[in-house]
């Protein structure tokens, strides 16, 4: 067959394709976790050692070793969120985890919303600092209505002869996930839009395989939103939304996308996803740097298009267990040396959890105990906590100021407000519009109904014992997140915040060193009444 092959390709105008593999790695929000971590969702009394840079750092290393013995290629991509979440990566505003990204050879990014945290300004430089491309097509100067340097919507690399463009995304909701003050002078444009025109121009430069690297997310029931946008164009009518498309609308709605690199969600998908109206392939890995996606794209040089794809480990997510990965030295050198100044006491005890302290979709007993301690390190009569804002359980055993850190890792200050009783009814019936159950209470207790009006549905507050008094002054306690009115608690921009003097995270950790034992409870501060079925 060789021989053949060969008296084939000496024909005169003749030309054997070949087929080779393109092996893509991905990360995604991996918020800091460029540091080990115990996987406590596998195993919580016993959870292995898992994850972190130096062990990621390995894997790809061996896959760039594969491909070479194939003679195919590699690209190695992050869909955003590369530092918010641990004190590694967060101390020094995401450069160690930058330098570490540099360092084993990323290919291209794009960023998330939490990269904006410390504001567009530090996010460029964050870019600037990279020693790769990063990538964003909806984000504009406000002024010149031009993406900002260093970022780019888009470029094209020559792999074995087929030309491959990379697109980043951000997710537009970052205007409501982040400080508004910290976005100022920078807009972010509509998704479809920017990602129609850049396949467009992508295409028309000589694409011939193009790769979205997005961080809008990949919900775990793609099918209804494949139908409901089916559904909208079927009818005539255009597909809208009050907040940004995930992946599974935007891949419905915008042909030519071969593959789309997906984060935002946390939500991991053991096998690809293919849509069915376009043959969009969605890959999205879970986050903190627990893991790496890869998947095989195989590439033919002549036809050049993708001809077909495959799991080289059998499933696209590989968990990076300490006991079946050995960490790369260069890595892990630098890693603990970013670490050594970062976590300096993080794992003193500072108390013991006789049972897990879990987190969940509504009113919670973690979110009611960062509740509680918000109110006890202020004096605050009421403490409204976000349920975005908690991001991990406490486990049972003991507890440091680095299990604490995990949970409530974005480094939020205090913020105090005073309000008449009447105001603060008006605030927290904000809270209960529609369906929402993001409030996570402290120094109040509620009955809701449900079957009322938005606005109308609080039947009784009470703080301490008794009923609210409309005339009343009470201070409130709350992050620097909700004061500045995200995630649609726009009213408590009316108000004069006043900083308490101290952050969640020492908030929580004070409040844990005086209570000492900690356990869960089902006590419910906002009771539902009239559920709709």
């Amino acid at each position: 067959m060789r021989t053949l092959l060969l008296l084939l390709a000496a024909l005169p105008g003749s030309a054997v394709s070949r087929v080779f593999p393109l092996e893509i790695l991905h990360t995604n929000d991996v918020h800091g976790g460029i540091v080990d971590s115990k996987a406590s969702f596998m195993n919580p009394d016993f959870p292995p050692d898992i994850g972190g840079g130096a062990w990621l750092a390995t894997y790809v290393d061996s896959v760039r070793a594969m491909a070479a013995d194939e003679d195919g290629y590699c690209l190695l991509l992050d869909a955003g969120d590369i530092y918010q979440g641990t004190p590694t990566g967060g101390y020094d505003k995401g450069e160690s985890v930058i330098r570490w990204m540099s360092g084993i050879g990323y290919d291209a990014m794009t960023l998330g919303n939490h990269d904006f945290d410390d504001g567009a300004d530090n996010a460029l430089h964050l870019a600037e600092a990279a020693g790769f491309p990063v990538l964003c097509c909806n984000l504009v100067d406000e002024a010149t209505s031009e993406i900002p340097r260093p970022l780019e919507p888009w470029i094209i690399e020559d792999i074995g002869g087929v030309r491959v463009a990379l697109i980043g995304l951000t997710t537009p909701d970052t205007y409501g996930l982040v400080d508004p003050s910290m976005l100022e002078g920078y807009v972010f444009t509509d998704e479809l839009e920017a990602v129609r025109a850049c396949v467009r121009e992508t295409r028309d430069a000589g694409a011939d395989v193009v790769i979205l690297i997005s961080h809008l997310g990949q919900p775990s029931d793609p099918q209804r939103y494949v139908d409901a946008v089916v559904d909208s164009l079927e009818a005539g009518r255009g597909y809208t939304k009050d907040f940004s498309l995930n992946n599974a609308e935007l891949s419905t709605l915008v042909g030519g996308i071969d593959l789309i690199v997906s984060g935002h969600i946390h939500y991991g998908l053991r096998q690809p996803w293919v849509n069915p109206v376009t043959s969009t392939i969605v890959v999205q890995g879970y986050a903190n740097g627990t893991g790496i996606g890869h998947i095989r794209l195989l590439m033919d040089d002549q036809a050049r298009c993708v001809v077909g794809w495959n799991c080289p480990r059998g499933e696209e997510i590989v968990d990076l267990l300490h006991d079946e990965f050995i960490p790369d030295s260069t890595s892990l050198g630098a890693i603990e040396s970013y670490r050594g100044t970062a976590e300096a006491g993080m794992d003193r005890v500072i108390g013991e959890a006789v049972e897990e302290i879990p987190r969940g979709l509504a009113e919670h007993p973690m979110g009611r105990l960062v509740a509680d301690a918000m109110l006890w390190s202020t004096g605050a009569d009421v403490a409204l906590m976000n349920r975005g804002g908690i991001r991990a359980s406490i486990p049972r055993g003991i507890v440091t100021p680095r299990i604490v850190y995990q949970a409530v890792p974005f480094e939020e200050d205090l913020y105090l407000i005073e309000l008449t009783g009447a105001q603060l009814r008006r605030v927290l019936e904000t809270g209960m519009e529609g369906r929402r159950r993001d409030m996570e209470p402290a120094g109040f207790t509620a009955v809701r109904n449900q079957a009322l009006p938005d606005m109308r549905r609080i039947e009784s507050l009470t703080i301490g014992r008794a009923e609210v008094d409309s005339s009343r002054i009470y201070t409130l306690v709350t992050t620097g997140y909700l004061a500045e009115g995200n995630i649609g608690y726009d009213i408590l921009r009316q108000f004069e915040a006043v900083p308490a003097g101290t952050t969640l995270i020492d908030a929580l950790v004070g409040y844990i060193e005086t209570v000492g034992l900690l356990s869960s409870d089902d006590e419910q501060r906002v009771t539902w009444t009239d559920i709709p079925k």
